[in-house]
């Protein structure tokens, strides 16, 4: 289930995250202890995020999904 990259955002840094606009182009920064994942949104917080990169940012910060997904 897709969802709206706001609703990640706010999630993400809930749990101790920040993410960054982009300085330039279209992918936004999810960074936590020193690690950091792109998120395609193209058309800015409005933008629905895949499935696809909801599993990667999870994976990537070894975070639960089925929780991360609770707060979303």
């Amino acid at each position: 289930m897709a969802a709206p990259l706001r609703d990640i955002v706010r999630a993400f840094e809930a749990m101790g995250g920040v993410v960054e606009s982009p300085k330039k182009g279209s992918h936004w920064k999810a960074k936590m202890g020193g690690k950091s994942y792109p998120l395609p949104a193209h058309n800015g917080e409005r933008s629905e995020i895949r499935d696809l990169y909801i599993k990667g940012l999870c994976r990537c910060f070894d975070i639960d999904e089925s929780e991360f997904r609770k707060k979303l």
